[in-house]
């Protein structure tokens, strides 16, 4: 396991490089730009993680998989005909599309999935990776599905069987309103639903969810209160969470004071879906 983890930290660092790179090559285009600096920064949480399982490697189960020189050599061979063409100012956007699309959707990727779901069974912290392993890739198909002369790197891109499906709970008591959200959120992920506060917390102790939308007044224990127990139990959750709310001023107040993702009741679909995507996306 040692082996394949040290490939896979450098090759998490030469993909940061190479897209910081690349960002102020296109900085002309700023979609693309940003597209660029999203991928470094999750390639630098990647990388951090994986210099941590360096040291865990030693106590982890045994591998059921290896990794063969063919995929090495494939991964470093895209990487690095983007890096040399880079240098020589000759990348175009169809080129880096490429090395993106065949790099982000390689064995490379799975193996880095596989790696963090072997360490999160005893190590927790490392079970946020596995969902921003799946955002990362997902950001690169919301940037593709906006930009219709890449329609060819979509195509290859969903014909790729999926090896992690996001999770995420909605947390409401209005049927209506929960049915809703589980129709406009199923092309982020599985949608789970709970009617109450306590009910969320219960299923939030089984599962990891990478979102929770919650509403303020329901019965048996509401928004606010959910949240703060919520917090008690899971430092730093509060980055998941986005309330849906049609609350008055002094609950309005509490979410600016305390940082938290909010959308008024009523919204439009495009509206939830994007604050769902920027929750997602921490």
């Amino acid at each position: 396991m040692k082996e394949i983890v040290e490939w896979l930290v450098g090759v998490e660092d030469r993909a940061l490089k190479i897209y910081k790179k690349a960002a102020k090559y296109f900085s002309d285009d700023k979609d693309i730009a940003a597209l660029l600096t999203h991928l470094a920064m999750d390639e630098e949480v990647h990388y951090n993680f994986l210099c941590k399982a360096v040291e865990l490697a030693q106590n982890a189960p045994p591998f059921i998989v290896y990794l063969t020189n063919d995929i090495k050599q494939k991964v470093e061979d895209n990487f690095a005909l983007c890096e040399k063409r880079l240098e020589k100012n000759r990348l175009s956007k169809e080129d880096l599309i490429d090395c993106i699309v065949s790099n982000e959707y390689s064995e490379w990727n799975n193996l880095s999935l596989y790696v963090i779901n072997t360490l999160k069974h005893h190590h927790r912290e490392f079970i946020p990776v596995v969902a921003n392993l799946y955002q990362h890739k997902r950001h690169i198909e919301r940037f593709l599905e906006q930009r219709p002369e890449f329609t060819k790197f979509l195509e290859r891109v969903r014909l790729l069987p999926s090896v992690w499906r996001e999770k995420l709970l909605v947390v409401d008591d209005d049927v209506m309103i929960v049915d809703l959200l589980l129709s406009i959120l199923s092309d982020e992920g599985g949608v789970e639903s709970a009617g109450n506060g306590k009910e969320g917390l219960r299923k939030m102790g089984e599962k990891y969810y990478a979102a929770i939308i919650t509403d303020v007044d329901m019965p048996v224990m509401n928004g606010i209160e959910f949240y703060k127990r919520a917090v008690e139990i899971f430092p730093n959750i509060h980055k998941r969470f986005l309330f849906f709310t049609g609350s008055d001023g002094k609950v309005i107040s509490f979410f600016k004071e305390n940082n938290l993702r909010y959308l008024t009741k009523p919204s439009t679909i495009g509206d939830v879906k994007k604050a769902v995507i920027e929750t997602l996306s921490g």
